[in-house]
This record gives C-alpha cells, sequence and structure tokens, in this order.
C-alpha cells in the first residue's frame, strides 16, 4: 500500500510543481490531469517504465508513449520529413510515431519512438521545471475504459500511485496516434485530430 499524496490542480502551484518535478525524477509514479486524458506517468527512463506497467497491470515490457517538449522531440527523433511533419501539427493531439535517434532508441527499446507535445499550461509549466519527458499512458487499469472522473481516478489508484492530481471531469478524448516512420503515414487510432491537420502530415511525408 503506498501513501498518496493528493493535490487539486485548482490550487497547485510552483512549489507543488517543483515537488511533483523531484518525485517524477526519482523515480516516482504520478496520475494527473494532461491536455487530453487523466494519463499515469513516470519520468522517462528505461528502468522507470516498469513502475508505470506494474501500476496499470499491464504487460512488464509493453512500450509507452513519452510526452515531451518539441526540443527533446528533435533529441528523440531522428531530423527529416517525418519530425519535421510532427512538429508542425503539435501541441495538437498527435502522438506520432518516429524513426528513432539513438537516444530515442534507449527510451522506447524500438526503432521508433511514439512521441506527443501537450498544449501548455500545467504540464508546459512541469516540463520547464523537469528538464525530461515522461512515459505516459492512459488512466486505465490494463484493457479497461480511459478513466474521466477524479472519483474514479482516486478510487482505482489511491493506495497504488505515489501521486494523484486531481483535475474534475475530462472526457476521454485521446489523440490521434499517426505513424509516420512508413510512407505513406498510417493512421492507427483517429483521436481527436482534424482532417485537415491529417492531410497536412501526408502531403509533407511522400
Amino acid at each position: 500500500m503506498t501513501d498518496t499524496k493528493i493535490f487539486d490542480l485548482k490550487t497547485f502551484g510552483r512549489s507543488e510543481t517543483a515537488f511533483l518535478a523531484e518525485a517524477l525524477l526519482s523515480g516516482k509514479t504520478a496520475v494527473l490531469p494532461t491536455d487530453t486524458v487523466y494519463g499515469v506517468v513516470v519520468c522517462a527512463k528505461r528502468e522507470y517504465l516498469g513502475a508505470l506497467n506494474a501500476l496499470k497491470e499491464n504487460p512488464p515490457d509493453k512500450p509507452a508513449q513519452i510526452l515531451c517538449t518539441k526540443a527533446q522531440a528533435r533529441v528523440l527523433a531522428l531530423p527529416g520529413p517525418a519530425l519535421d511533419a510532427a512538429l508542425g501539427i503539435w501541441p495538437k493531439p498527435l502522438t506520432a510515431i518516429l524513426p528513432a535517434s539513438p537516444e530515442g532508441k534507449v527510451l522506447s527499446g524500438l526503432n521508433t519512438v511514439g512521441l506527443r507535445v501537450p498544449a501548455g499550461g500545467f504540464m508546459a509549466d512541469l516540463f520547464g521545471v523537469m528538464g525530461a519527458p515522461l512515459y505516459a499512458s492512459s488512466a486505465n487499469m490494463h484493457s479497461l475504459p480511459t478513466l474521466e472522473r477524479e472519483e474514479d481516478i482516486l478510487d482505482i489508484f489511491s493506495g497504488k500511485a505515489d501521486i494523484i492530481i486531481k483535475g474534475g471531469f475530462l472526457k476521454a478524448a485521446s489523440s490521434c496516434v499517426a505513424d509516420l516512420s512508413v510512407c505513406p503515414p498510417k493512421i492507427i487510432r483517429e483521436g481527436g485530430l482534424g482532417e485537415r491537420e491529417k492531410q497536412i502530415i501526408f502531403s509533407k511525408i511522400k
């Protein structure tokens, strides 16, 4: 049983952001409201990925997407049309599977890396303090629907996650997942990205 520390996003300030950043950098788990859905996150270091999967009761080697800044994306993905296309869309809700750089391969364990740059606000503040990306997955137990209500987040993850940040009701509007490592790109999950943005991606990768 974990002594879960619970915060409310409405009263989340600089000192709380600093506390969260330090906790994540040390390997703690958190459930928090991203710009799309509630997510389970850990600092993006290979030795911490197991904690995320254990918390969700996932298979232990299941990959996770990486939340990052645009600057971090340029480090984790190889330069080229695929990365340029994603950078032109972010921070809209796109999870882009990209050819991985050597640094990206270390984090993903693959030749590709799944990246998303969240919109500003709380997440931008956190990245500004952490200086490191995050492994992230939707807030649900393995194979179950993504949780939308903070009451359900507390019910499922209290005593399991190290930190929970309440953010009210978040409609489960997931990001679009697009494999930009292939030509033409392949939409794996439709998500919340508009048709115009999808056409921009397809036009840039030929």
